[in-house]
């Protein structure tokens, strides 16, 4: 997998830019092609917090995992003659 940034551990930054961006442009215009109703209105709001609601998950995700990576390897480098390698 090629990607533009210098790890693949970086990519997650430039992926929830764009969810962060084309998820609510993807909404307007499913609510421009529903009938005007309360329910237009109430389909963006709701469509914009799962919007958040991903893009937190997945940061948290994405620090818990770093954190229990970084936790391992402590753990695994203070026992005497372990190598850690990749």
């Amino acid at each position: 997998m090629t990607t533009f940034t210098k790890t693949h551990s970086d990519f997650i930054y430039p992926a929830l830019a764009a969810v962060a961006m084309i998820g609510p442009m993807l909404l307007v215009i499913a609510a421009g092609t529903m009938a005007e109703s309360p329910e237009t209105g109430e389909f963006v709001v709701y469509g914009h917090g799962i919007i958040l609601t991903v893009i937190a998950a997945a940061l948290l995700l994405r620090n818990a995992y770093a954190w229990g990576f970084r936790k391992a390897l402590k753990i695994a480098a203070s026992e005497p003659g372990y190598s850690v390698t990749a």
